[in-house]
C-alpha cells in the first residue's frame, strides 16, 4: 500500500463517518479495523524511514525527503486516528 491508496481509504473512510449514523454495525466495525491496520503500517513505516536516518549515511537532500515522508505519515495517523476515535464514540452501549 502506498500513500496514495492510505489517502484514498483515508477519505473513504471520512466519508463513511460523514454518514456515521447510516452506517450498519458491521460497516463501522470495518472501518474501524481498516483503519487500525492503516495507522499500524504507518507508524511501521515512520520507525522504518527514522532507522534510515539514523543508521546509514544519506545525504542532506534524502534525508529532507525522508522526513517529508515521515511528516505526511504523521499527518495521515492523526487524520485516522480522529476517525477511529469518532468512531468508537458512536459504538452501541
Amino acid at each position: 500500500m502506498g500513500i496514495r491508496d492510505f489517502i484514498e481509504y483515508l477519505q473513504e473512510h471520512q466519508e463513511r463517518l460523514a454518514r456515521a449514523e447510516d452506517l450498519s454495525e458491521a460497516e463501522r466495525e470495518e472501518t474501524l479495523r481498516e483503519a487500525e491496520i492503516m495507522v499500524g503500517m504507518a507508524e511501521a513505516a515512520v520507525k522504518q524511514l527514522e532507522s534510515v536516518i539514523k543508521n546509514r549515511r544519506i545525504n542532506l537532500p534524502e534525508e529532507h525527503a525522508v522526513r517529508f515522508a515521515q511528516d505526511v505519515l504523521s499527518h495521515l495517523i492523526v487524520e485516522e486516528e480522529k476517525i477511529k476515535s469518532k468512531l468508537r464514540g458512536q459504538a452501541p452501549a
